[in-house]
Formats: structure tokens, sequence, C-alpha cells
């Protein structure tokens, strides 16, 4: 079991002229080795195995704005499979451990929603967790 960071890049002047997050947020992971996929964009497919901790963390391009993680909401969420929290050690990023239910089939995917707040304003976009 290991810890998998995701990092995700935000152009925040992008996402408020445009109203749409997906198009101005890239995501990337440190798993791509192991599988992960769609990194650069706002739908990573994260690649995990069954008790690896995820570390989440965010990052304005434009290093004259902020941004933050606002929470998360989903099936991933709703299922069960991840329940972050904010880390204790960094305010500006949130772990959880990846826990679907025991004989989860490798392959399967789960969807989460992932909330970012910038410039008094909250937008979502929607990424997923594979099992490996």
């Amino acid at each position: 079991m290991g810890v998998v960071n995701v990092l995700v890049a935000v152009d925040v002047e992008g996402a408020l002229a445009s109203q749409n997050l997906g198009a101005n947020c890239y995501m990337v992971d440190t798993n791509k080795y192991a599988g992960s996929g769609a990194e650069g964009t706002d739908e990573l497919k994260t690649t995990l195995s069954i008790g690896d901790e995820i570390a989440w963390s965010v990052a304005p391009i434009d290093p004259g704005t902020n941004a933050s993680i606002a929470g998360f909401s989903g099936t991933a969420v709703d299922d069960h499979v991840i329940a972050p929290v904010q880390n204790p050690l960094s305010d500006q990023s949130y772990v959880t451990k990846f826990q679907p239910a025991g004989g989860t089939a490798a392959g399967t995917s789960f969807q989460y929603t992932m909330t970012l707040s910038f410039e008094g304003r909250q937008m979502t976009f929607d990424p997923y967790l594979i099992v490996k």
C-alpha cells in the first residue's frame, strides 16, 4: 500500500471567464506507471490498489491567484470508497484511503466530484478512481 499524490493545476482566470472549471484544470498523479490515464485533463483516471492513500493538492497556474479544495462528493464518497479529510500537515491538501468493498474487480471505476474554491466562487469537476 502506497501513497498516490494528485496535483490539480487550475487556470483560475480562464475558469472564471468561461464559467467552465473542467476546461481549465489539469490533473496529474504519481501512478502513471501503474496505469493512470487521461493526465493533463479534468478527467484523470487514477489507478489505485485497495488500501492506497490518496493525497490531493491544488495549485493555481497564475501565482497572482488563489485556489483551494472546498470538498468532495459523488459516487465514490457516497459509496464510502473514499472519505477525504483536510491534511493536518497542509491546509492546501486532502487525504484519504482508497477502500472499495472487498472483492471489487480490477478495472472497476468510481467517479468523484471535486469542488474548488477561488475568487469567492466554487466550481466542480468529476475525475475517476480505478481499481488496479
